[in-house]
């Protein structure tokens, strides 16, 4: 039984501050516990419902693992649907930055949901690398971590200013960033190093426009009813799938 403050620890973590503080970070749903587990996470605490603590404790031995029931996991989860499984995990020590033949670069990606469907799809085109504005999105945050499906820990992330982005990357680096007026993606050369800057998704790019060389953009159809932009998560992802064929 979890004490109350494991339970008040366990929902603190939902805010920033507190996940800065005690170095820590939620998880829940037997898939991303399991895959964060596998990619060697540390592991605090995990909670699980007590028909599935035998065979949890059987997989990982090792672990902290405490039973519990479908009201102490409601208490703890930050779900509105609890999935079996949540737990505690130790936020990694920030890995050395080593550029890639491409990396992305996000401009203050505020929303949670595209965030982590960005680092996922990053972990699927196999780019290793993500450099991120400081006003944007933890990846530490709860709806983060659970749009990863376990991808978190797959892919390098940091924060940091304009200014040391610019400082990052190799002076030969391509730099292209996402625009509506943009020369196509589909058509556009590509050559490494390659840096691809997505903007947020209520400003485009603002903060690194500066650093922009060659203005890109995925062309629409010429149906007059479609919509006027692309969700950031989505144009990430197609053009993860075009600047991909140098790795």
């Amino acid at each position: 039984m979890p004490s109350a403050s494991e339970i008040k620890l366990f929902r603190s973590l939902k805010d920033k501050s507190s996940r800065e503080e005690h170095n820590l970070f939620v998880a829940e749903t037997p898939k991303v516990v399991s895959d964060l587990i596998a990619s060697g996470l540390y592991a605090k605490n995990i909670y699980t419902l007590h028909n599935c603590t035998t065979e949890w404790q059987k997989k990982y031995p090792q672990l902290n693992i405490e039973g519990v029931s479908n009201k102490e996991l409601e208490r703890l989860s930050l779900l509105k649907q609890p999935h079996d499984v949540c737990a505690v995990f130790g936020i990694p020590e920030e890995n050395k930055f080593e550029q890639q033949y491409v990396t992305l670069i996000l401009d203050n990606i505020s929303d949670p949901g595209n965030m982590g469907t960005i680092l996922r799809s990053t972990h699927w085109f196999g780019i290793k690398n993500i450099l991120c504005t400081q006003n944007g999105v933890d990846i530490y945050n709860p709806k983060v971590v659970q749009s990863t499906m376990g991808s978190l820990a797959r892919v390098n992330v940091f924060y940091r200013s304009s200014e040391e982005i610019a400082s990052m990357l190799d002076e030969r680096t391509c730099i292209f960033g996402t625009f509506m007026d943009g020369e196509s993606i589909f058509t556009a050369e590509i050559n490494a190093p390659l840096a691809v800057i997505i903007g947020s998704e209520a400003h485009g790019i603002v903060s690194l426009e500066s650093l922009v060389q060659r203005r890109i953009s995925i062309p629409a159809s010429n149906n007059n009813d479609r919509p006027e932009s692309l969700n950031a998560a989505v144009a990430a992802a197609i053009i993860m799938s075009v600047v991909s064929k140098i790795i």
